[in-house]
């Protein structure tokens, strides 16, 4: 019976056990040959056609090289393992414990398993390196134009038959490194090896027919064929990393894959720091403290005008300098939530309960937030480098938030210029700049009894009471000191309050009915 039957034939008693929800060994009235055939490792189609290459390898090499070398590897791997320990096993997991197996086994799963992935990675159409693969290339290696210098460099340098990778670590850091013969990145007898996201194949045999003895020409020509979007989606589709390091050691690496946080953990955060103030202000004390110490190289005291905190972080040293974004981390409830999220992760894996401010009352909460800032501080060399999906994710959110602020305080400010006319209202207060991180001002009002001081803040819609006026999703609530409160709504436009008699209760704004502006 061929492979692609017996596989097929394989699928349909795999389904049926399936749909009886039933435990049971194979039936003994399947014939043996397909029992021979569910133990061997398959060779994988090739995804285009031998000539489909030609930019970069001729129709005869690709031909020979799949017909011959490569399945000449998975023919003698399944010789060589059918009496083994083991010989069940998915070939990747072959690779990954591959110190169990003699040498003729090494050699053969490495090769299998290295053509197998290496016919992914090319692509008859041309491609441009992307999405997140592209970040973090750039990320590491500055350029990408750097990166491709520095692999090209290594394939030239490896003398004799082998391969030269793209690795992304276990501290989840790419590395380009090159293996002898068929040997690969993930086998366990390999010293600091990784997930391959990348190969070139640089036995003599995938090149010779064409490039004879230019080597270089070959590897120049790799670039015009690489599958990027192969390469992207192993990366993006692997766990980033994993916790390595003992609970009670300080520098555990918690880089799992960034939980984030969703719209609904985003609002309790908010609410959270409304009805309980004292929790903003502890955390954000302490994230500053953190942030000193984990980007002292950015960090300035306060001197005249300029506050304290982190500076040029996204200039990485340009002249044109300015105040980070990271910054606005301390107060954002979202970085908040992703934090207690991520960590919450590592101490499920250590059996400690989680990280939980809800169902609880103030005094409990406050219990709870000191326990989630050891944790920060614990971990803060993890947490905070540059290199860590908890980072990147705080990041995103914390920059795509102070995006949208401007966003809102652009519109809000066309909406007061169309009242108060467009010369007498004016945007001030730019990322980092004392009189909005101090005073809270976006905005300057000229009227007729002098320049007001605006602060400019979201609202979801409002409710009219009892003579009063509550705001609703307002984000997080505090007092201002500016002569007036401006909500804005894409949708609903402006309202605007004179500041003189606000309140605060159950964590949202509420006004006299006197204190609306009325245009």
């Amino acid at each position: 019976m061929g492979t692609k039957r017996a596989l097929n034939k394989i699928t349909d008693i795999e389904n049926q056990i399936i749909s009886e929800g039933i435990k049971r060994k194979v039936s003994p009235n399947v014939p043996k040959e397909i029992l021979k055939e569910m133990k061997k490792i398959g060779i994988e189609r090739l995804p285009y056609s031998y000539s489909a290459l030609e930019r970069f390898i001729d129709k005869e090499t690709m031909n020979v090289h799949y017909n011959k070398h490569y399945k000449g590897y998975v023919n003698k791997l399944n010789d060589a393992i059918k009496d083994k320990k083991g010989k069940d096993k998915k070939l990747k997991d072959i690779v990954k414990t591959i110190s169990m197996y003699d040498r003729t086994v090494k050699n053969n799963a490495g090769g299998a398993f290295n053509h197998a992935l290496f016919w992914k990675m090319l692509s008859p159409k041309r491609q441009r390196c992307s999405g997140e693969i592209y970040e973090k290339i750039i990320k590491e290696y500055k350029t990408f134009n750097n990166f491709k210098k520095l692999f090209e460099s290594a394939a030239q340098k490896r003398f004799g038959s082998g391969w030269v990778w793209l690795v992304l670590t276990k501290n989840n850091r790419l590395k380009i490194m090159t293996t002898a013969n068929q040997d690969n990145p993930l086998m366990n007898t390999i010293k600091d090896g990784g997930l391959p996201l990348l190969g070139l194949d640089l036995w003599e045999h995938s090149y010779y027919l064409k490039y004879r003895n230019k080597k270089d020409d070959y590897i120049k020509n790799f670039w015009s064929v690489v599958n990027w979007d192969f390469v992207n989606n192993l990366y993006t589709s692997n766990p980033k990393s994993s916790i390595k390091e003992s609970f009670n050691k300080k520098n555990l690496i918690v880089e799992i894959e960034s939980q984030g946080c969703n719209s609904r953990q985003v609002k309790q955060t908010i609410e959270l720091f409304n009805t309980n103030p004292q929790i903003k202000w502890k955390y954000r004390t302490v994230i500053d403290k953190v942030f000193k110490e984990i980007f002292k190289d950015y960090w300035r005291e306060k001197e005249g005008e300029q506050l304290s905190g982190i500076y040029d972080f996204e200039y990485k040293g340009s002249v044109e300098g300015g105040r980070s974004v990271l910054n606005k981390i301390n107060t954002n409830a979202t970085t908040f939530c992703i934090l207690k999220n991520d960590i919450n992760i590592t101490l499920k894996h250590y059996g400690h309960p989680p990280i939980s401010f809800y169902g609880k009352n103030k005094n409990e909460q406050i219990k709870e937030l000191y326990r989630f800032l050891k944790y920060i501080i614990h971990w803060k060399d993890s947490l905070f480098k540059n290199t860590s999906n908890t980072f990147d994710s705080m990041y995103t959110a914390v920059n795509r938030k102070n995006k949208q602020g401007d966003k809102t305080e652009n519109l809000a400010v066309k909406e007061l210029q169309k009242v108060f006319g467009v010369s007498n209202v004016k945007k001030v207060g730019e990322l980092g700049s004392v009189i909005d991180a101090i005073g809270g001002v976006d905005a300057i009002i000229r009227t007729d009894n002098g320049d007001k001081t605006v602060q400019i803040k979201p609202f979801r819609d409002y409710i009219i009471e009892d003579g009063k006026i509550t705001m609703v999703g307002t984000g997080v609530i505090k007092q201002y000191k500016t002569d007036m409160l401006v909500f804005h709504n894409k949708n609903k436009g402006i309202v605007v309050f004179d500041n003189n008699n606000t309140q605060i209760k159950n964590g949202k704004y509420v006004f006299d009915k006197e204190s609306q502006y009325k245009s």
